[in-house]
């Protein structure tokens, strides 16, 4: 899986104002990072109203890409009843303005054959636009314009709130879905990492009745000092920020703060099972509660070392289960994945068939012990830790492939600088990190394990 952008199933799992609350860490220990290593400096400039705009000049001639990254994700949907309306407003967003239509929008951007899209995560919503260097006058001109002037009737609110309905119930037909909002509801008992982006199906069910509520929430997460701009291309940054200044300097508004209740520490393993009608080879989830990203502390990188370690198609346990045995189809991890809060790091396996679930099972933990418990060569790490770190690198091929990468770790941690702090964790991190990582995060007090199946009860 992808270093920065983690893996996630149909939508993206996909901030506050405050420094995120570490919740149940435990103390880190500080260790030197080398300086950037990444092949571009962002250039940061924050705007009076709070926006943060973000210009990376990288070398892609004639092209750019342009993200607008929103603080706000199902982590914010704290009240009862009211997930999804993070993901509802990456569709609303698309519904228009009083000054130009949707067809105008999609006209004006296809003329310049540029290319748009969205996505929503647990703690950030971005929208993202790739195109020529031309275009950048029109493209800041419909942005500004939307995140500023969106409008919308109650009409066009239900038929869209219908559509995140059917969305939901398209999606959730996979038994792995059913399986991952499983694991987020067993994970978690008040923090809103309980529920999945998309969010419960009662309150998608409910959501046309919320046309009130729905203005309400885009007031208060839509606002200028809740937003980054990220322009990655040929560009120069004082040309950029002064096109930007004009455009969205009369941007008014102030992110509502709210607390998110902290999780309690876990207590214990939990295990569960599911079983459906549909026809589906067993689905083994496992997730640890691990801590929220930091740049500032090993813990993150840390992490990432440990899960390519212990579940990289190059590990003994991938080698075993995979390809020896051929016990497991498919073993993949989401050590990768970040989010502002502990939340789970999950590795994910599908078995041959329904037998043989619970050994599958003690074969994951017994890994995990043993790196744990310091059995761990310093030549794997320096490996694991390399093709991590170049493989990140290799993948900014593209403008599009930098302005994802700095939008998913502005979004999980609000500093525009995060990316190349991030790597230079990630070309940082020892054998001793990660075995203290392991003790620390991986152990059986801190696990979910959840599978899916079609038979009445996984044989054992």
């Amino acid at each position: 899986m992808g270093l920065i952008l983690g893996a996630q199933i149909a939508h993206a799992e996909l901030r506050t104002d405050a420094v995120p609350d570490r919740g149940d860490r435990p103390a880190p220990t500080a260790a030197a990072v080398p300086g950037n290593i990444l092949p571009f400096a962002p250039v940061v400039k924050r705007l009076p109203n709070g926006l943060t705009l973000v210009v990376v000049p990288f070398e892609a001639p004639g092209l750019l890409a342009y993200y607008t990254v929103m603080g706000v994700g199902s982590r914010d949907e704290v009240e009862p009843g009211r997930s999804g309306f993070a993901h509802f407003f990456e569709h609303m967003m698309f519904r228009g303005t009083a000054q130009v239509s949707p067809d105008q929008y999609g006209a004006t951007l296809g003329k310049h054959g540029a290319d748009n899209n969205a996505y929503t995560t647990a703690d950030h919503t971005a929208y993202h636009t790739v195109g020529p260097v031309g275009a950048l006058d029109d493209i800041i001109g419909l942005e500004s314009d939307r995140f500023m002037r969106l409008a919308y009737d109650e009409a066009v609110f239900r038929t869209e709130a219908g559509a995140v309905l059917g969305e939901y119930n398209k999606a959730y037909t996979a038994p792995r879905m059913r399986l991952y909002e499983a694991m987020a509801k067993n994970g978690f008992a008040v923090h809103p990492y309980g529920h999945t982006t998309m969010g419960f199906e009662a309150d998608i069910r409910a959501m046309p009745e919320a046309f009130d509520y729905a203005r309400s929430f885009f007031a208060r997460f839509y606002t200028p000092d809740n937003a980054t701009i990220v322009v990655v291309g040929d560009v120069k940054p004082e040309v950029v920020f002064a096109k930007l200044e004009k455009a969205y300097g009369g941007w008014t508004g102030k992110r509502e703060t709210q607390p998110v209740p902290a999780e309690p520490a876990p207590t214990g393993r939990k295990d569960f099972n599911l079983t459906v009608a549909t026809p589906t080879p067993t689905w083994i989830s496992i997730g640890w509660r691990g801590p929220g990203f930091a740049t500032d502390t090993p813990d993150s990188a840390a992490l990432i070392v440990a899960f390519e370690l212990l579940f990289g198609q190059t590990s003994p346990l991938y080698r075993k289960l995979v390809l020896d045995e051929q016990r497991v189809l498919e073993l993949e991890h989401w050590g990768t994945d970040q989010r502002r809060d502990p939340h789970l790091k999950m590795v994910w396996l599908s078995l041959r068939g329904p037998e043989g679930r619970d050994a599958v099972v003690a074969e994951v933990e017994a890994a995990v012990a043993a790196l744990a418990a310091g059995q761990v060569d310093a030549a794997q790490v320096a490996a694991a830790r390399d093709h991590l770190r170049y493989g990140a690198l290799l993948g900014l091929e593209s403008v599009n492939d930098v302005g994802a990468l700095m939008a998913r770790l502005v979004g999980c941690s609000g500093d525009p600088e995060a990316a190349p702090k991030h790597l230079a964790r990630i070309a940082a991190v020892t054998p001793e990190q990660v075995v203290a990582a392991a003790k620390a995060w991986l152990v059986p007090a801190r696990a979910v394990v959840g599978s899916v199946s079609t038979a009445a009860e996984v044989a054992k």
